[in-house]
């Protein structure tokens, strides 16, 4: 019996393999971006407001920026993936998703928030339809062209999302961290 778990366990991670990669990836990039944007400090320049956001941080929103970041990483490994979702990415996404609500204790946020990732995982699996219709039954240019914008779409959704999260730590940091229901 717990031979079989561990390797249920272990089969869901491996399913989360290109969402690894991804992940890193992204966030050696993003590094190399911000140390690009950073690397001449100056207090006329643009780059005040990059080095101003982390300034101010505090743990908290640190942790809220890396698992929203987690979630738009997700969305990107999935369209990777040919949009093969699977019951995990699904957990880990709403997993996600209610910790960010949780953490944040503003209903509007949170609910926005499933919003956005129930309408993420239906265009996900949309495509995962899509692709597998191309592949399977016909190959019509016409879906070929409909999943293009779709996946279009979905990397600008999540980016959306993205920085929605980001303009609301930042919007907490101007109230003072003071927290509304």
């Amino acid at each position: 019996m717990t031979e079989t778990l561990v390797g249920k366990i272990i089969n869901q991670i491996i399913l989360l393999k290109t969402m690894m990669i991804v992940t890193a990836v992204g966030t050696v990039v993003l590094l190399a971006v911000l140390l690009f944007l950073c690397r001449k400090f100056s207090w006329q320049k643009g780059n005040l407001r990059v080095i101003g956001f982390f300034y101010g941080a505090r743990m908290m929103d640190s942790v809220l920026l890396a698992m929203c970041l987690i979630k738009f990483y997700l969305v990107i490994s999935l369209l990777i993936t040919k949009g093969q979702v699977y019951p995990v990415h699904i957990f880990m996404y709403g997993s996600l998703v209610l910790i960010y609500g949780l953490c944040r204790r503003r209903l509007k946020e949170m609910l926005v928030s499933v919003f956005n990732a129930a309408l993420i995982m239906g265009l996900l699996y949309v495509s995962g339809f899509l692709i597998s219709y191309l592949e399977n039954v016909l190959f019509d240019v016409k879906i070929m062209i409909a999943l293009i914008f779709l996946a279009i779409f979905l990397v600008l959704y999540a980016l959306y999302d993205l920085m929605g999260c980001v303009y609301n730590i930042i919007e907490s940091r101007d109230d003072g961290g003071k927290v509304n229901a």
